[in-house]
């Protein structure tokens, strides 16, 4: 209790800070400052593929770096189906949200990799918190800018095509695993169709039809179970139906 009191403290003490006023102090602590933080007082955590960092319903008292390895955020529903939130990689920064607002875990958090993770308290976290406004307004952005990533998540599964939603995770992947090669980008990431599916919320064999159809079209190709964007102009179009 003496814990989400203080986050209450933290939040409602610096919501006044004007949107100019906010950006300036974000821009004076870097992403670097943060990783000191976590390299300097977390504690190091190594945990093998397929094993769970936390659970749905677990008490949150931890934030975490991840600094080798890969992790899936994934809830399930009702039926048991898998959807997939997000995968993070090295530099991420997540279980800051639950601390801050003083709840239980609602995602399961399951790593793909061997994985090495720097964690800190949530005592920790508050006291640095209480003690360097800077970092305050640097959690306070991210946390905006991981909303405005969920908003735009729901629209796109919502309103979009199936096809539209394949076209736009292909780019997605490119855009964080694409290499230039002769012939176009290659996603340079193995990812199953049930994957792709679980992320975009419909089938295996939706997301199937759909690179069939774009081999077809000429669009992609699959090189060694790699995906490679021939034509990133067509794909683009689609995605924005």
């Amino acid at each position: 209790m003496l814990e989400n009191n203080t986050n209450k403290i933290i939040w409602s003490n610096y919501m006044g800070v004007s949107e100019a006023g906010s950006n300036e102090i974000y821009q004076e602590f870097k992403n670097r400052d943060v990783v000191n933080f976590f390299m300097e007082q977390g504690k190091l955590l190594t945990i093998p593929k397929g094993t769970a960092v936390y659970s749905p319903g677990e008490a949150a008292d931890k934030i975490y770096y991840v600094n080798h390895g890969e992790i899936k955020v994934s809830r399930s529903t009702n039926d048991g189906k898998e959807i997939i939130l997000d995968i993070l990689g090295p530099g991420s920064i997540f279980g800051e949200v639950e601390v801050i607002c003083g709840r239980d875990r609602k995602n399961l958090l399951l790593t793909k990799k061997d994985t090495i993770l720097h964690f800190i308290t949530s005592a920790t976290f508050n006291e640095k918190l209480l003690n360097e406004p800077r970092l305050f307004s640097w959690f306070l952005k991210k946390i905006s800018d991981k909303q405005l990533k969920t908003e735009d998540l729901l629209e796109n599964l919502l309103f979009k095509s199936a096809n539209a939603k394949v076209a736009l995770m292909l780019l997605d992947l490119a855009k964080n695993h694409g290499v230039n090669i002769d012939k176009g980008v290659l996603i340079d990431y193995i990812i199953t169709h049930q994957e792709i599916g679980n992320t975009i919320a419909t089938t295996r064999e939706t997301v199937s039809y759909a690179f069939m159809e774009f081999r077809q079209l000429g669009w992609i190709d699959t090189v060694k179970r790699r995906t490679v964007i021939l034509n990133r102009e067509a794909l683009e179009e689609v995605a924005s139906e």
